[in-house]
């Protein structure tokens, strides 16, 4: 993950691939260490239920030898996992083996 259009300065990182996320979380700490720029104040609701004023912002992450610039992530200053949600994932070809429990990147 780093800073729009500089080197990706931190990783590599684990993550949660969540199919039912409609967007990515990332630990505000992280977001902070990078410097990402601030995009909106934006409320989300968590799969709890309850509703929370957060902050987005725009990374660029990398999966493998992919970049993917210029992605909105909201930064979570309670978790300490980074969730990667649709807008990540519907911009992959992604190979979700549960019983193995693995997940494969089948990007170039």
């Amino acid at each position: 993950m780093g800073y729009p259009e500089e080197a990706l300065t931190l990783g590599p990182l684990t993550a949660i691939v969540d199919t039912g996320a409609d967007g990515t979380l990332v630990p505000q700490s992280l977001v902070d260490e990078i410097g990402a720029p601030f995009v909106d104040a934006v409320r989300v609701r968590s799969h709890w239920g309850e509703w929370r004023n957060m902050q987005s912002y725009t990374v660029d992450i990398g999966i493998g030898r992919l970049r993917l610039p210029t992605i909105e992530v909201v930064g979570d200053d309670q978790g300490q996992e980074i969730v990667l949600g649709r807008n990540v994932l519907n911009r992959l070809r992604l190979l979700l083996d549960g019983p193995a429990g693995q997940v494969e990147s089948l990007n170039p």
